[in-house]
């Protein structure tokens, strides 16, 4: 075979030389390709290849691309190639600055808006972007603006991302969002993609499966809680479309909000809100009707219309003007009838799409002006749609009614399989709907949309019932033969369609198919519509499913119910797979759906239910001497009472199950398990050398299976038994585990290991004066905690935050902090940390004057001595020791200070052994024992600087200086008062990188020492 290698232009007859079609039908036919393997090679239809091959159409740059790609162009000729695509054999090139396509009717009435929305994209300059939110009834021009702002934005080089939503395609889980980034992947060059991290790379991948071509050797995505992995991929989409713009303005347009998947709309509302911080204008337009019937709706454009960079353009109907000026720009003399306009405007009552509709009546010939009272002026849509189809062929109309049922944009070659109709048919239909505007060809690839969603409508729903079943099965027949559409959509479309067509068990079929995409896409809102549907679909039509299957799809409902947080719906689903279970005999399937209904009431923090379901199952595996089992339920019965704050049943579930492991000697995932809930277990119980231990045993096992997730999560807690908050005082050794887990989380993409990890990482930055830095990373990681809802996690970042606030001396920023993390809990029911928090508060209230913590602290003290937690009882013992000092109590002070020394000693705690040191030598300072106190403040002074804990190295200088000076030693209270200045000014010094604001006390001691 050979292959035609001759330059463009050169051998071409002088008739062709112009014929960028000619180019290609004869590259093609060189290389022995049909127009069928050619549009398959190159991602469009063979009606795409027909037309431009006969200079009826000129292809899109990246359709020229890829062409030149297939048709084997030469780098020499490629850029003359694609340069002809764009200009020759095709319609003339507009001037700079021309709309590229004309609009059916002149763009009126809307100049104002129209400003507003240019003025926008012309202070993109500044870097920061805004957000419009376009609203108003349907047909009243909110497509029709955005298209005209999009026009001047592409004159003034911005980069356009625009996507529409769909009633049709309302269920499919990230519809339009992947039409956002399959967009914005093929503006992106390699070089561009190869700045986005692997895992957002690895993240896209999995949205557009597409484009997974060109990423290699992509790393495996975690399987993490949904929240997590959903903040991580519009996160990834996020940076794809900042890498696209590299600083430059983007605008993206969203038509039809309303119609979005519950996946799409958040993340839009994400987009949108992320707008503010970069040079993007993002437009949504929405129907304001489509508010008051959809609650979830009305809130997401509520959140949205309190940001401060969000703007509201309600969209009102035209004014006579503008009806007149409609009719003259048809400059027809046949319609030069007085009072014309002022009856059009009258009767559409200003909505442009009656209007139009009626323009295009006119101008058809289809209605006449000059006969009184036949003028089809309808006063509702559907009637001025119909008026205008009134006046298709009946051939039209059928391809028409095809179209309709296919329900989203399409292509030719679908509409052609399903019609059945010859091609050169189908060809006229398509142009005559196209002229009557009906129909708008989207692309330069065969691919049609409906002018306007209720032209759809109308004509769907004018198709009779049994006509309209057999055209839903002939398109899911055809999908479903040929593969038609990309995995994310075909099951989605195919499960519409099957259940359109009435064909029941095709139908579940794909429901369930389309909830399993969605749930890998961790659209659990999305999933549960489909599962929604496929259980109403199953009890409806018994027929369409065995009771097997039944029972399976109700156990699948009930844990995609218990991911997203519907217990009820998770409770009453998994419990009708037990009875159904116990109703056939299948003891075994039953206790699996006892598990899973604990877990799920563990996850709603309803901890007396989750043990109670727990129980039962523990009891049978016992009965059996089914030992394994036994042990990985006495895990979650651990994990239940940790969570619960009654960490001494938690130490006997983790004992128990750690000694079966070690009997039976497994080393699978419920040895890791034991493990690591055993180490939980004494870390909350203050002994850390035991809890590392445990950890330690539990990372080999993880380890020697190949579990990134524990081996991640027990580096994570070593670093936590090690900080001197909470254990042993190795600053080093814990920023050395935390480091360890952050890099395997991020390696294998553990999403829900990082907010933990990069706050302990935080912490030891704190503790060891890098407040700065501290500061910044914790608040960033809270926000995420907050944008995936983890109540839990948000705990613990709001105490290391308030930990690292008292530090400074910035208590009444602690208090705000520390009462919104009370109020999270108790409206999460969460016990797990609150003794700490409770704790802090009362602290930072001391610190502001508040003496009447002492009932609060008790009583917190009281809650963590019942339940074995001493990790919290240091704090309590902290916060009383201070407040006996506030309130001149030496004794009672000396008292709290010598338990929590005890305490710290029999434990190894270190720094909380050196902080007792520092209360009770501020006790015998302020009995009068200067002596005394100077013994114990210097020993706490030397644990503190072999520690490396800054803050209380500082605090015992000053100590130190007073007690010296109490003593009469002035010589040695000036050494230690120098000590503290330079202390001092190195924290300030520090704190002048972030925005926290520099303590007087602070100041004072970094310009004048203690003394």
């Amino acid at each position: 075979m050979s292959i035609d290698v001759t330059p463009v232009g050169k051998p071409l007859s002088q008739e062709h030389a112009n014929s960028f079609g000619y180019w290609v039908r004869r590259r093609r036919k060189a290389l022995d390709l049909t127009q069928e393997e050619l549009a398959r090679s190159v991602s469009c239809s063979r009606f795409a290849i027909r037309k431009i091959e006969a200079d009826e159409r000129r292809p899109s740059k990246r359709l020229a691309e890829r062409l030149a790609e297939k048709l084997a162009i030469t780098t020499q000729e490629r850029s003359v190639f694609i340069g002809a695509a764009r200009t020759r054999g095709a319609p003339a090139k507009q001037p700079e600055g021309a709309p590229e396509q004309a609009e059916a009717a002149p763009f009126v009435g809307r100049s104002e808006e129209y400003g507003r929305l240019v003025g926008l994209i012309d202070a993109l300059a500044t870097g920061a972007g805004h957000l419009v939110l376009i609203e108003g009834e349907p047909g009243i021009g909110k497509s029709r603006l955005m298209r005209e702002v999009a026009r001047y934005a592409k004159r003034r080089g911005l980069i356009i991302l625009d996507t529409r939503c769909y009633e049709f395609e309302r269920a499919m889980a990230y519809q339009p969002v992947v039409d956002l980034a399959t967009q914005a992947l093929e503006l992106a060059s390699d070089s561009v993609l190869r700045k986005l991290p692997p895992v957002s790379l690895a993240e896209i991948a999995a949205l557009v499966p597409a484009a997974a071509g060109r990423f290699a050797h992509l790393p495996p995505l975690s399987a993490d809680f949904p929240e997590a992995r959903q903040a991580r991929l519009f996160r990834a989409l996020l940076q794809l479309f900042d890498a696209l713009a590299c600083g430059r303005p983007l605008l993206v347009t969203v038509d039809d909000l309303q119609w979005a998947d519950n996946a799409s709309a958040q993340f839009v509302h994400y987009c949108a809100r992320q707008a503010a911080r970069r040079p993007m204008l993002a437009l949504c337009a929405y129907r304001e009707e489509e508010l008051e019937a959809d609650e979830w709706l009305a809130g997401g454009i509520e959140s949205l219309r309190r940001e401060a960079h969000a703007v509201s353009l309600p969209l009102a109907r035209l004014q006579m003007q503008d009806a007149a000026a409609l009719l003259g720009s048809l400059a027809d003399p046949r319609l030069n009838v007085p009072g014309l306009a002022e009856r059009l405007h009258r009767e559409t009552d200003g909505n442009p799409f009656f209007l139009t509709s009626m323009l295009h009546s006119l101008a058809a010939g289809e209605t006449s002006p000059d006969q009184a009272g036949q003028l089809p002026l309808p006063e509702a849509l559907r009637a001025s749609v119909r008026a205008r189809l009134a006046h298709v062929p009946d051939q039209t109309r059928s391809t028409l009614d095809v179209a309709a049922v296919l329900g989203r944009r399409f292509d030719f070659e679908t509409l052609a399989s399903v019609s059945g109709e010859p091609e050169h048919r189908l060809v006229a239909d398509l142009e005559t709907l196209v002229r009557r505007r009906l129909l708008r060809e989207e692309s330069d690839e065969g691919v049609y949309d409906f002018s306007h969603d209720k032209v759809r409508e109308v004509v769907y729903r004018d198709i009779g019932a049994a006509r309209r079943l057999r055209l839903h099965r002939a398109v899911a027949q055809t999908l479903e033969q040929h593969g038609e559409g990309a995995p994310h959509e075909r099951d989605a479309r195919l499960a519409e369609h099957y259940e359109r067509a009435h064909v029941w068990a095709k139908a579940l079929q794909y429901l369930v198919l389309a909830a399993n995409r969605s749930q890998k896409l961790f659209a659990m809102r999305d999933a549960l519509q489909w599962l929604d549907r496929a259980v109403q679909l199953a009890e409806t039509h018994p027929d369409a499913a065995e009771d097997l299957a039944r029972a399976a799809l109700y156990e699948r409902r009930g844990a995609a119910r218990a991911q997203a947080g519907q217990i009820d719906g998770a409770v009453a689903d998994i419990r009708r797979v037990i009875d159904a279970a116990r109703s056939r005999g299948d003891e075994a399937k039953a206790r699996e759906g006892l598990i899973q209904l604990g877990m799920a009431y563990r996850r709603a923090d309803a901890y007396a239910d989750a043990t109670a379901c727990l129980t039962e199952p523990l009891a049978q595996f016992r009965a059996l001497g089914d030992e394994p089992r036994a042990a990985d339920t006495l895990y979650h019965l651990g994990t239940v009472a940790w969570s619960n704050g009654r960490n001494a049943e938690a130490i006997a579930f983790h004992q128990e199950a750690v000694d079966i492991c070690e009997r039976l000697q497994l080393r699978d995932v419920v040895a890791v398990q034991a493990f690591h809930g055993r180490g939980e277990a004494y870390f909350a119980n203050s002994e850390p050398a035991q809890a590392i231990a445990c950890y330690t045993r539990s990372l080999e096992l993880a380890r020697s299976i190949g579990d990134k997730s524990y081996e991640s999560e027990n580096l994570m807690m070593i670093g936590y038994a090690r900080t001197g908050y909470m254990g042993l005082a190795d600053y080093p050794g814990a920023g050395a585990s935390f480091e360890a887990a952050l890099a395997i989380a991020r390696a294998a993409d553990l999403q829900w290991h990082l907010g933990p990890t990069l706050l302990g990482l935080d912490h030891v930055r704190a503790c060891t004066g890098r407040y700065a830095e501290a500061w910044s990373g914790m608040r960033k990681t809270l926000a995420w905690l907050e944008g995936v809802k983890q109540p839990r996690y948000q705990l613990i970042a709001h105490d290391l935050i308030t930990h690292l606030l008292i530090d400074l001396g910035l208590d009444a920023r602690a208090v705000d902090f520390l009462e919104r993390a009370i109020v999270i809990a108790r409206n999460a029911n969460v016990l797990f940390w609150r003794s700490r928090l409770e704790a802090g508060l009362a602290i930072a209230r001391i610190h502001l004057g508040g003496l009447d913590v002492g009932p609060a602290l008790e009583a917190a003290l009281r809650n963590a001595r019942q339940n074995s937690e001493r990790y919290l009882v240091t704090r309590c013992l902290e916060g009383l020791a201070e407040l006996a000092l506030a309130r001149r109590e030496p004794g009672q002070c000396l008292a709290a200070a010598d338990e929590l020394l005890s305490l710290a000693q029999q434990c190894g705690l270190r720094e909380i052994g050196a902080q007792a040191k520092r209360w009770r030598a501020e006790a015998l300072l302020a009995s009068g024992d200067a002596l005394g106190a100077k013994d114990e403040f210097s020993h706490a002074a030397q644990s503190a600087q072999d520690i490396g804990r800054i803050k209380l190295a500082l605090d015992c200088s000053v100590g130190l200086a007073r007690a010296c000076m109490a003593a009469g030693d002035v010589e040695a209270a000036r050494v230690w008062s120098d000590k503290s200045r330079g202390l001092a000014s190195r924290i300030v010094a520090d704190l002048q990188h972030c925005e926290l604001e520099t303590p007087a006390a602070l100041s004072r001691a970094a310009r004048h020492g203690a003394v």
